[in-house]
């Protein structure tokens, strides 16, 4: 009796054990999965870094590749800016926002500049900063023979959501870092923005 006892005893024991051994659990989602797929927007008075990239079959050719300044992403829709033409250089509005720029005496890095600093830009009387010539004010220097592109030194492309500094509710200044190129017409444009509202 006792033995039929211990093994009984036993052999509940042994199903409790495998029970509990097979139960599934609630699978749980994977949160570095979906940072991935997120994107985050910029903090006013923070800056983050952005790049775009692109190819072309030609070295006049190139298409414009839209950017989202908000939320630091390239995108189709919702861009305030577009970079194009030369090796996507370029920076040009989009949309209903405006342009303008800001030659700093000092500051040689976008995180340096401030809502004060660029209080007197006058937005919307340019559309695009490309090329920098001896009549057109540019936000890079464009070398020809060697075909590279140089960021104009302490000169940041300011972008805002309305026709004045005041009147725009979302504020962007943006610091070309450098333009480069891989291959036959491969590019890569890396920048920095900062959020001022």
């Amino acid at each position: 009796m006792k033995m039929k006892f211990l093994k009984l005893t036993f052999a509940i024991a042994t199903l409790a054990i495998l029970g509990t051994a097979c139960k599934k659990e609630a699978v749980q989602p994977d949160n570095k999965l979906a940072l991935q797929n997120a994107t985050a927007v910029i903090a006013v008075d923070s800056t983050e870094a952005g790049v775009v990239t692109n190819s072309s079959t030609s070295p006049t050719s190139w298409t414009a590749v839209g950017y989202d300044l908000l939320n630091n992403v390239v995108a189709s829709s919702g861009n305030q800016v577009n970079f194009d033409s030369n090796f996507n250089g370029n920076i040009t509005i989009a949309g209903t926002n405006s342009l303008g720029y800001y030659d700093s005496p000092s500051v040689t890095n976008v995180t340096g500049i401030t809502l004060t600093a660029v209080s007197s830009v006058t937005l919307g009387a340019i559309s695009t900063l490309g090329s920098n010539t001896a009549t057109v004010v540019g936000w890079y220097n464009y070398d020809r023979v060697n075909r590279t592109i140089t960021p104009v030194a302490q000169r940041y492309a300011v972008v805002g959501n309305g026709s004045t500094i005041a009147g725009s509710t979302r504020l962007y200044v943006v610091q070309l870092d450098g333009v480069t190129t891989s291959g036959t017409y491969n590019t890569t444009v890396n920048f920095h923005i900062k959020r001022l509202k």
